[in-house]
Parts: structure tokens; sequence; C-alpha cells
């Protein structure tokens, strides 16, 4: 990616600014006030845009920082080459009404963005992988804990697709806060209190099956005919004579005894219905927990697999990093080392003759190109096919001149980025000069 030109509407102090900008290392001199990280900051908005703090944290934010103090249009434009195509994007940084547009310079044809980012259209970084990588400021470039979580994330994307929004810390944190709430299903509390049920549940079938004999024998008992002698007719005659019906009353009680059996049997009857009921509710409920322990079993099967490729990877990757951070601190050092290698919590140590040295015993000069070795290192690891320019905003404070003369010699022949080099140091000119190194100077 290269950056052509820039032209400011109202960013800051700058009103109706243009400049155009060339290949290799660009050099924006001016004194302190001048405007070279207003400027730094416009190129990175224009890329990543600008977003508005809310509530107290607005008042000095970058949004407020900048806002135009000359007037004009909060925003600009910036043309750049990249893959091949020159693009001319357009901001509009005013909240409420922020506007990117992209079109390619040639023919002007607008490139539709479906939402209000560049990210994943014209580059894959995020601006958080930016900020921790190629862009740097003597306040910012020994890396911590961003940085380390940069590249753990950007280690763990198995796809290498260079998205470093794959954040295998939120990933798994995300599974884990899916097991704990899965753990918590109402369905495992009603399991046990539906089996507790079914066991304190009292039906019997055997008293169920006595209620039908019964039923059965009065039934047929009802039904059948009965013949009687003819003197037990005329005692029965007799008997209805004087106002006893003995034969009603024996079905009377027939009747009586049928309807309690039956009365009985319903109520049995209902309670094996209900028994099946609860049956069935239990073996779904059976069912819908193993569901559930099966997604936690999935889930924890996920969360081991994630991690153990994620190990696996950043031991593969940790290699080549370290590797390239050997190749560019070597480099730019003069070969006055040998090797050097971090590890996974970023402790550095460097083999100088026949031994290596801790990174507490080395001098700031030293720890400061072993982080921006590492920052170039990720970059291109990570990041080469966006090919970001490097914004180095007076990175250099702790070197002496013959450590800026190497990095610089580094950046001028080995360097295959745009540099934006933002100073108020009129040596650094002197340095760049003395070395030989061609370089294109926009003074503020």
């Amino acid at each position: 990616m290269r950056i052509q030109e820039i032209s400011i509407d109202g960013f800051g102090k700058f009103h109706n600014y243009h400049t155009y900008l060339s290949n290799g290392i660009q050099v924006i001199y001016g004194k302190n006030e001048a405007g070279k990280t207003t400027l730094r900051q416009f190129m990175i908005a224009m890329l990543f845009g600008l977003e508005k703090g809310r509530g107290l944290a607005a008042r000095n934010d970058v949004y407020s920082r900048y806002i135009p103090i000359h007037g004009g249009k909060y925003g600009g434009t910036m043309v750049l080459c990249h893959d091949g195509e020159t693009w001319r994007i357009q901001r509009d940084f005013l909240a409420g009404q922020q506007e990117v547009r992209l079109f390619r310079e040639k023919t002007m044809e607008e490139i539709p963005l479906y939402s209000q980012t560049l990210e994943n259209v014209l580059f894959q970084s995020s601006k958080d992988a930016f900020e921790n990588t190629v862009s740097m400021t003597q306040m910012d470039i020994r890396t911590g804990r961003e940085m380390q979580q940069i590249l753990k994330n950007s280690m763990a994307n198995l796809s290498r697709s260079q998205d470093a929004k794959l954040d295998i810390g939120k990933a798994v944190e995300y599974l884990k806060l899916k097991r704990r709430q899965r753990k918590k299903d109402p369905i495992f509390t009603k399991t046990i209190q539906l089996r507790q049920r079914l066991l304190e549940f009292s039906f019997s079938s055997e008293e169920l099956e006595k209620y039908q004999r019964e039923e059965e024998r009065l039934e047929k008992k009802l039904s059948e005919e009965k013949t009687y002698s003819i003197f037990q007719r005329i005692l029965l005659f007799i008997k209805k004579m004087f106002g006893v019906d003995e034969e009603s009353m024996q079905r009377r009680e027939i009747l009586h005894q049928l309807e309690i059996v039956q009365l009985n049997k319903k109520h049995l009857l209902e309670k094996r219905d209900q028994q099946d009921q609860l049956k069935q509710q239990y073996q779904q409920s059976l069912k819908q927990r193993k569901e559930a322990e099966q997604e936690i079993y999935a889930m924890e099967q996920a969360v081991k697999a994630i991690e153990t490729a994620a190990e696996n990877i950043q031991k593969t990757f940790g290699e080549e990093l370290n590797e390239k951070l050997s190749e560019i601190f070597l480099t730019m050092t003069g070969g006055s080392y040998q090797n050097a290698v971090m590890d996974a919590s970023m402790n550095f140590m460097v083999k100088k003759d026949f031994d290596y040295i801790d990174m507490k015993y080395l001098s700031n000069g030293t720890m400061e190109q072993l982080y921006f070795a590492l920052r170039l290192s990720a970059a291109e690891l990570l990041y080469a096919e966006d090919g970001f320019p490097l914004f180095l905003d007076d990175v250099f404070g702790n070197y002496d001149e013959e450590r800026i003369q190497k990095t610089l010699l580094y950046l001028d022949t080995k360097n295959t980025r745009q540099v934006f080099l933002f100073t108020c140091r009129q040596e650094m000119l002197k340095i760049l000069e003395k070395a030989d190194i061609d370089y294109h100077l926009i003074s503020l």
C-alpha cells in the first residue's frame, strides 16, 4: 500500500491542506505543535474512521481533539495505491453524519460499502492490529498486553486468513459462558423432580385388576336370570303384597356395589393415565437432558480442540516469529547480535558472542529496537497482504546516532513498505543525508 496524496478539508489545525507523497521514506518535519501528530492521526482516521466517545470520555477523545479549529468540513480525501489499483477515500467525520466513500481513481467508479468501514473491503487488518504493529510512537513502542493478545489471536487463526478479528480468548470464553449457561438449564432440575414424583406415585395395577374382576362379577350377577320354584315364587309374591320387594332390593344392592367398584376403578384409571403422562414427561425430559449434556460435552471438546490447536499453531508461529525477529534485529543492529528470541510472555533474550543476555540487562535503545523489530515481524507475518505504511512518530528517542543510522538503512534497503517518519529533530535529516538515504521531506 502506498499513500499518494492527502487533502484535508478540516482536521485540527489543518484547513484546505493538500500534499503529494512519494514511495520510500517520507519525513514529516516540524517543531513541536507544528501538526505532525495531527497529520498522522488524519491518515489513520482516513483508513479506520474516527469514533466519538460518550459521556465524560468524549471530552478528551480523539474525535474532540481534532475538530477543525479554522473551519472547513470535518474530513478530507486520501488517494492510495493498493493491489495494483489506485483508490480514492472520502470521509466526513462529523458526528451524526459520518460517511466514508471509496472510488476507483481511474474511473471514479464508487465501490459499495455495506457498513461504514474499509476493513474487509480494502484491507483485512483491524485498527487494533494496525496500532500494535505498523503504527508506533515513542510512548507505545514497548508493546504490552494488547500486542501480546494480537499475536495470540492471530496465531490462533487456523485458516491463516489474515483476519485479526478472530479472538481465540473471546471464542473460548464465549464457549465456556455458553457451557455454564447450559449447565443451569432448568431441564436438569425438572428431570430430577419428575423422577422423584414417579417414585412417589402410588398406583397399583394389581388393585386395578381386582376392581375389574369385581366389576365383571357384579355385571354378570345383574345379567343372570334367576330360576325360582313355585314355593319361592309364592313367597316373593306375598312379600310384594306387604311392600317387601326382595328381588329389587338385591338388585339395588348389587348396583350400589357396582357403582362403588366403578368409581374406584375410574379413579385408578385416572391415576394410571397420570402415571403414563408423567412417564412420557420424564422420558421427554431425559431426552432433552441428554441433548443438553451432549451440547455441554461438544462445547467442552470444542474448547479443548481450540486450545490445543492454538497451542500447536502458537508453537509453530512462535518459531517463525523468532526467525523473522532475529533476521530484522540482526540486520538493524549491523550484526552486533547473533540471535534474538521471545517467549509467550514477550520476554526477550539476545545472543551476543557465545551467550544469551536477558532483556533486563539490555539498554533502553536495544530494547526499543527489539520491540521495533517485533512489530515489523508481526506485520510481515500476519498482515503482509495489507502492506500498510510504517507510521513512526519520534520513535528513536533512546537511539544514539549510530543506532538511528543502522535502523534507517534497514528501512531504506530491506523494508518494502512506505515509511512515514514524523520528527522534530533536525539531526534526523542530517543522519539521512550522511547515510545517503533518499527521502521525501514535508515541512510543517
